[in-house]
């Protein structure tokens, strides 16, 4: 008989955007001890960003989540959600697109959390660019 494995102890993380229009915080594993990811797709690899996976209400914000811009790319089923005065990419939001343990997960940019160490992070890599679809061709 296997024991199941407890779940890793999760702490608030703070963040906001470059000009701190936009204020939140996210309820997530030590990022030291749990992976991101880093994906291939187009519009991660232009923005830079590495994402972590939440529940919807494990992200709380403070402020400026109704001015946040919106852009959809490729099937056009993600709302990817920016800051409209920096442009600080904040998350990404697959509007129940996706199932199983990820329905209602959003992808999170760690690069906008607070006092974060990215060298000591464990980031996975995504092979979006080939993965997900329709290919990037402008």
């Amino acid at each position: 008989m296997t024991t199941p494995t407890a779940s890793p102890p999760k702490i608030w993380y703070e963040a906001n955007c470059h000009c701190g229009a936009v204020r939140y915080k996210v309820l997530a594993p030590r990022l030291e001890d749990s992976p991101c990811t880093s994906c291939t797709c187009s519009i991660c690899t232009k923005n830079g960003l590495v994402n972590i996976y939440p529940k919807h209400h494990e992200v709380v914000f403070h402020q400026g989540f109704d001015t946040l811009k919106e852009y959809r790319c490729g099937t056009k089923q993600s709302t990817h959600k920016f800051c409209p005065e920096c442009g600080s990419s904040i998350l990404i939001d697959f509007n129940g697109s996706l199932h199983g343990p990820m329905e209602d997960a959003m992808a999170v940019n760690v690069r906008m959390f607070k006092d974060i160490d990215m060298g000591k992070l464990n980031v996975e890599h995504f092979d979006g660019k080939n993965l997900l679809g329709p290919a990037y061709n402008i």
